[in-house]
Parts: structure tokens; C-alpha cells; sequence
């Protein structure tokens, strides 16, 4: 007897494959702009070691003064600053949670087959445009890593890990705590100094340590994160008395009066507020994506995948 499958509720491999025809002639959005349109932070070139030099030509207004160069301008006895482009070639590396936490919706999708859909769209985006893509899952007992290349078979082997932790949560629950400082810790050995790291997660659940790698991460690479988020966890409705199961035990939440709705919401909007000021330190980029509409469309209003 054949068994269907609700692609709301789980990741089937060769669908998160399919992603790569719908988003071929989309590509990932540029660092800056994720910041500036996401966090309402004015995009400015990010200068470092995924920058390469282009050419030196005398100062204009609005130039970075960081990039005078002072021997030039001292023999010509005219200020010159130096231009430099971004890296083609850009190491993308997909940090992606799959952990009993995400196996949540009230509408939509499951966090965990949202994380892995947002995953792919990206992953294929960025590999069509020719970057280097790797990565590994968070949040299981195991945590394998991707070298990024420029190979469909490695990025396959990062979508089909993530699918085969998935299935593994059978109940919620709550996510291992050291789950991300893991993984960052591993990435930090690893990873190329020029490259681009994606979060794709709770990212409530960061801990100390985690926020320690990601501060030293931030210095040669560029990091940008997605917080996946459900809108019960927004927003409560006036249902009464409710009673959530969280894989441990029950929690009893009132929401019968507007105070006790108000205090929930609020609740919620300075735990998301606190974070995005954690990653405007590390001038990260970071977005909300929820499960009650499909990713892709997320993507691109947020400027995460451009045309």
C-alpha cells in the first residue's frame, strides 16, 4: 500500500532538489542589503578579507577614509583611496537547525521542513551563480561537514543529511544547548576567512559561547541569519485557556483576557528585539520567516534572493 507524504509536515529529498529549477534565474542576495532592508540600517560596502583590490583613484566624497592610501597621496600631494570589489567566488556555508524545538506549526509548514526549504532555495541560488556551497545540520546527535564546493553532490549531501535528521525527531522537545556552539566552533577551524555564513534556525537558543564564535567569525567572514518563527508564538488568539505540549510537559497559557494577550505578545517583540540587536553588533543581517507563508516569496521580499 502506497503512502503519501505532507510536504508541510516533512522534507522529501528530491523535492528540496526540485527547489534548484524554480529559483535558476535567482540570485542570492548581496550581504548589505539583507541588513539594510531587514534591519533598517544604511548598506555600506563591507570591507575585509572578502574584498579584493580593484585600483586607486583620487578621494571623492562619501569615500571610506579607512581607505586612503597615505604613500600615493603623500607623492602626489592629492588624497587618493583605494577601490576594492567583492570576491566572486564566495564560500557559502548553511548552518541549518533541525532539533525537536522546530517541529512546531500552527499554520503552514513545520519549522523543521521550513529550515530545509529555505536551505535549498538559497543553496541552489547560490550555487547556479557559481559560489562555493557547504555547511552542516544542527541540532541531532551527529554533525557531519560539507566542504563547500561548486558541486550539486556535495550540496545534495547537505539537503539529504538534513532530511535524515529531520526524521529522527519523533516528538517536540527542547534543542540541545550545545548544539550551535558546536557547530560554530567547527566552522570557525574550518571555514575560509572570506565567507559567507547562514543561520537557519530558532536562534533564541544561542548561547554564551555561541555568541563568542560568532563575534570571532564576524571579523573575516559575513554572517546573516534567519529566525524561523510561527505566529502563535507572535501572537496568542482569544481562545481561552491553552494548554501547549512542548515534548516535556504541558503549558498552561491564558488567553482570555487582552492584558494576559498583550503581556505574551510583548514578550515575544523583546526577545526578537534583543536578538536583532545582538546581530546588528556583529553587522549580521537578520530576518523573521514564518511558517504561515511559502519560503521563496519570503525570500525574495526580504531580499535574501534577488532577480
Amino acid at each position: 500500500m502506497h503512502t503519501s507524504y505532507d510536504p508541510s509536515l516533512s522534507s522529501q529529498v528530491a523535492d528540496l532538489i526540485k527547489w534548484r529549477f524554480h529559483v535558476k534565474h535567482l540570485k542570492l542576495g548581496h550581504h548589505q542589503n539583507i541588513i539594510a532592508i531587514n534591519g533598517g540600517q544604511h548598506a555600506t560596502p563591507r570591507k575585509g578579507r572578502g574584498m579584493e583590490f580593484n585600483e586607486v583613484r583620487p578621494y571623492q566624497i562619501g569615500d571610506d577614509l579607512r581607505h586612503i592610501d597615505w604613500k600615493i597621496s603623500a607623492r602626489t600631494q592629492k588624497t587618493h583611496t583605494k577601490l576594492y570589489s567583492e570576491e566572486h567566488e564566495r564560500p557559502i556555508i548553511f548552518l541549518v537547525e533541525q532539533s525537536p524545538c522546530l517541529l512546531f506549526a500552527s499554520k503552514g509548514q513545520f519549522k523543521t521542513v521550513l529550515a530545509m526549504n529555505a536551505c535549498a532555495q538559497l543553496g541552489w541560488a547560490a550555487l547556479n551563480q557559481g559560489d562555493r556551497v557547504g555547511g552542516c545540520i544542527i541540532g541531532g546527535d551527529r554533525q557531519r561537514w560539507f566542504q563547500p564546493k561548486r558541486q550539486t553532490k556535495t550540496f545534495n549531501g547537505l539537503l539529504n543529511e538534513g532530511t535524515v535528521q529531520q526524521s529522527n525527531i519523533t516528538r517536540p522537545g527542547q534543542a540541545n544547548v550545545q548544539a550551535w556552539s558546536m557547530a560554530l566552533e567547527k566552522v570557525n577551524n574550518l571555514a575560509h576567512p572570506a565567507s559567507r555564513i547562514i543561520l537557519i534556525g530558532d536562534l533564541f537558543n544561542l548561547d554564551q559561547y555561541a555568541w563568542h564564535k560568532l563575534t570571532e567569525l564576524s571579523r573575516h567572514c559575513s554572517i546573516d541569519a534567519l529566525h524561523l518563527v510561527d505566529p502563535l508564538e507572535q501572537t496568542l488568539p482569544a481562545a481561552g485557556l491553552l494548554k501547549l505540549f512542548d515534548g516535556t510537559g504541558e503549558l498552561n497559557l491564558d488567553a482570555r483576557t487582552h492584558q494576559s494577550r498583550r503581556a505574551y505578545q510583548q514578550h515575544y517583540q523583546q526577545a526578537w528585539l534583543h536578538l536583532k540587536q545582538k546581530f546588528r553588533v556583529i553587522n549580521s543581517g537578520l530576518s523573521e520567516l514564518t511558517t504561515a507563508q511559502p519560503s521563496l516569496n519570503q525570500l525574495l521580499k526580504m531580499g535574501w534572493l534577488r532577480k
